[in-house]
Order: C-alpha cells, then structure tokens, then sequence
C-alpha cells in the first residue's frame, strides 16, 4: 500500500518496526491511515477531489440529518435549505475553480 519509492527507502526498517510491533486495530487503522495519507501527499489533486467528495457527503449527511431535504436534489425554499445547498455545493465548486485556474495559468505560460 505504500508508494513504491517509500518502501525502497524504508521498507526493511518499517518491516522490522512491523514485526515488534502487536497487532491491534489501533496499529492497523494507523498503518493505513499513514500509507493513504503518502499517497495523497503524492497526488495533490486526487486529495483535493477526495477531499471535496467527502465534504460534500458530510455535509449532504448533515442536511439530510437536520430535515433539510430527504436526498442531494431539493430546492432552496428557504434561508436555511439555501445555506445547505451552498455549503454541500462549495467544495465542489472550489476544486473546479482551482483546476480552471490551474489550466488558464498552464496556458498562460505556453510558449506561443
């Protein structure tokens, strides 16, 4: 699970680490937390897509929770739904925002 360039560097010593180390559920959520979290550091964006699809989730969960709409498709009828409905839109829409500007900045420095 860890990045290949990772696991050169310190495969043998984390395997040892490993081997001293009792296997609880503590040990295992924190070997994968850390191998997800190499991974991402790796890939910047996919952390911002992911990140932006769990944010989203979380807070459809929460308006769902609140009584604001059974499902994501529900119309803004008052203040509050508004404010769901932009809270559970915006991570989205900043992660579109960031790739729009990432691109028109590549295109920008283009040699023409």
């Amino acid at each position: 699970m860890y990045p290949k360039r990772w696991r050169a560097r310190y495969g043998d010593e984390f395997a040892a680490l490993l081997q001293e180390t009792p296997l609880t559920l503590a040990a295992i959520v924190d070997v994968l937390r850390h191998a997800v979290g190499l991974r991402l550091q790796a890939r910047p964006r996919v952390a911002q897509v992911a990140g932006s699809v769990l944010a989203t989730a979380a807070v459809e969960a929460m308006a769902s929770r609140a009584g604001l709409t059974d499902n994501i498709l529900w119309a803004p009828t008052t203040p509050l739904r508004t404010l769901a409905l932009v809270a559970v839109l915006a991570p989205t829409v900043l992660v579109i925002g960031s790739a729009t500007r990432r691109r028109v900045r590549r295109r920008d420095h283009e040699p023409a």
